[in-house]
């Protein structure tokens, strides 16, 4: 059993710590540029630190893999181009905050379509890969988050657009591969995301502007 005055001797020293923790407010950073990564960092680590742009990327990934061989070695091309090009623009022009119900609707979309499993045709799955990254890369282009350098900024976004969308087509691709359960778990990723979605979707709709 502790002593009383050693237990006293704790809880001060945690309220202690709690108070500093409330006086120094500088400690609290919302974006990686903040914390001196450098803006090729800070870009590569935003999307995939953030999940209103990770989840759907994914998602992407996922669809990427579910079409034909062509189709998916579009995806790799496009849709880093079609970040790069959004987040050039989003650093050029005001912010669009409709986008924001866009990009939360993309879960919808894309993980519906995941979960359906069906090849689309060229020109609609194109038209979509470029209408998202246009889309999510408007939206990490916002000038807080580049710092200085919006080259190396936009170098990095792109990098991981690249990176992701590539890493999950791959594995998509060997996951439809396995004839009794590949299909099935590309599947259930889509009906997860597609569900994540309405929740964000419901939350910034119906809940955020309703709270005080």
């Amino acid at each position: 059993m502790q002593h009383p005055m050693r237990l006293t001797s704790l809880t001060a020293m945690r309220r202690l710590t709690v108070v500093l923790c409330l006086l120094q407010p500088g400690w609290a950073h919302a974006h990686l540029v903040s914390t001196r990564f450098g803006e090729y960092y800070a870009g590569l680590l935003h999307p995939v630190t953030t999940l209103t742009h990770l989840v759907p990327w994914l998602a992407l990934g996922l669809l990427a893999g579910l079409q034909s061989a062509p189709q998916s070695r579009h995806t790799l091309l496009l849709f880093p181009l079609a970040v790069l090009l959004g987040s050039a623009l989003g650093s050029l022009l005001p912010p669009q905050h409709w986008l924001d119900v866009i990009n939360l609707l993309s879960f919808l979309l894309l993980g519906g379509l995941v979960l359906l499993a069906r090849p689309l045709p060229v020109a609609a799955y194109c038209g979509l890969i470029l209408a998202t990254g246009i889309s999510h890369g408007y939206a990490n282009g916002m000038p807080e988050l580049y710092g200085k350098n919006l080259g190396l900024y936009l170098a990095g976004v792109t990098t991981a657009a690249y990176l992701l969308v590539t890493v999950l087509t791959a594995t998509s691709r060997q996951l439809i591969t396995r004839p009794s359960w590949g299909i099935i778990a590309v599947r259930a990723g889509g009906s997860w995301i597609a569900a994540i979605g309405m929740m964000f979707l419901a939350f910034n709709v119906l809940i955020a502007p309703a709270a005080p």
